[in-house]
């Protein structure tokens, strides 16, 4: 900053203060004032909001099948009442209490919950298991440095493709398995379209259009950022041999992590556990149909309780079927569900931080020592001694008047 600018930054801070009116309180002094949502009022706080959400909630996924299967049992309820003889009653009776009996021997818990829990740990992991480019990112950029000159601006040139290389990479290899990156990248003309990838690249790997397990060809970049590293450690702009290795060996995790990922995607469940545990489910909802259904009361020794609507049923409906929904939803996390995978918005992001990272758009802070310079026991509080605005004159127009 020059002198000129510092002078009429100072200007314009004593011109802000003699303007300020004196009942206008400072910064440090404003207060928080939380205005009243009242969806918090009419819905609950915490965790009781959870309840009467909409988007991924247990009422989107099943309340179709509840409103189908409950219209089923009054219908049955009805027929049983108002339609048949008095023999035929009996007769259903016994086919009642029979259903309702041999129902409870189903180990419909034991089988469900193994299989949601076994679901559910593999969706997590598929989604721990998506490697990040922060790392060799930042390895590129400690590690392939250039002097002054022509030699920096190559060395720039260098990060940078490593990492397009890895981004492509991932796209390569995702998206065979994400219908939301396959959608935004149908096939290489679109990748060359968006600029990750050149022509002549595109050209050397090829289609990308096969179906079969590992027919892909998504390591080639991978094999690309390997030479082009190895041949700038020959150049001299990697000095550190143990520098080099560890970057590496970050790009071997960074493979390792895309192998396992798709891994998860050519491997899923065993189809015959999950034929097991739906038709378990099904089997137990249909024989609850009869075997849920009110007795009419007739004489002492009955039961005493004659209800048309089945409240506990419909309360283990969304239990059981709702736990099954989850396992179905969870299934495939590179779909389109609501608790898929926003990958596309996780491909900016790495986009974005990476090639920041490797760049050289501006240099860092100055060194100055700071507030706490020689405190004994320093605390992380509010310092009243410091003034805003004093600090903005050191910034430039824009981080003051924006």
């Amino acid at each position: 900053m020059t002198k000129c600018d510092k002078t009429l930054f100072q200007s314009l801070k004593i011109l802000l203060k003699v303007t300020k009116m004196p009942d206008q309180k400072t910064t440090s002094e404003k207060k928080l004032v939380k205005k009243p949502n009242y969806a918090d009022i009419l819905c609950g706080m915490g965790e009781s909001r959870v309840m009467f959400r909409w988007r991924s909630s247990l009422w989107k996924l099943l309340w179709q099948e509840l409103l189908a299967y409950t219209a089923t049992f009054i219908l049955i309820s009805m027929v049983y009442r108002y339609t048949l003889t008095m023999e035929q009653q009996v007769q259903l009776e016994k086919l009642i209490r029979w259903c309702r009996h041999q129902s409870t021997g189903l180990p419909i818990t034991f089988l469900l919950g193994f299989y949601v829990s076994l679901v559910v740990k593999r969706w997590w992991e598929q989604y721990c298991k998506l490697p990040w480019p922060d790392t060799v990112a930042i390895y590129l950029k400690g590690l392939v440095v250039g002097q002054p000159g022509k030699q920096r601006v190559m060395a720039r040139v260098i990060r940078r493709t490593v990492i397009r290389y890895c981004l492509l990479a991932y796209i390569l290899c995702i998206r065979r398995l994400s219908s939301r990156l396959k959608k935004r990248f149908p096939n290489m003309f679109e990748l060359v379209k968006t600029g990750i990838v050149r022509s002549d690249e595109a050209m050397r790997i090829g289609n990308e259009e096969s179906t079969e397990m590992y027919g892909s060809r998504w390591w080639i970049p991978l094999k690309w950022a390997i030479e082009v590293l190895t041949r700038a450690k020959k150049d001299g702009y990697i000095n550190s041999a143990p520098g080099y290795s560890h970057l590496m060996g970050r790009l071997s995790e960074f493979r390792g992590a895309l192998t396992e990922v798709a891994t998860y995607g050519y491997l899923p469940v065993p189809l015959v556990y999950t034929q097991v545990v739906h038709l378990a489910v099904y089997v137990y909802f249909a024989v609850s149909l009869i075997g849920e259904q009110w007795i009419i009361w007739r004489k002492p020794g009955d039961e005493e309780v004659d209800l048309y609507y089945p409240i506990f049923m419909t309360v283990r409906f969304l239990f059981i079927f709702g736990w099954l929904r989850v396992a179905e939803t969870l299934y495939n996390p590179f779909g389109e569900d609501d608790e898929d995978f926003e990958l596309n918005e996780l491909l900016n992001r790495h986009f974005k931080v990476a090639m920041t990272i490797v760049d050289e758009h501006e240099d860092p802070p100055e060194l100055k020592k700071d507030i706490f310079w020689n405190q004994v026991d320093p605390e992380l509080i509010e310092h009243p001694e410091l003034d805003v605005e004093e600090v903005l004159v050191d910034y430039k127009e824009d981080f003051i008047f924006h």
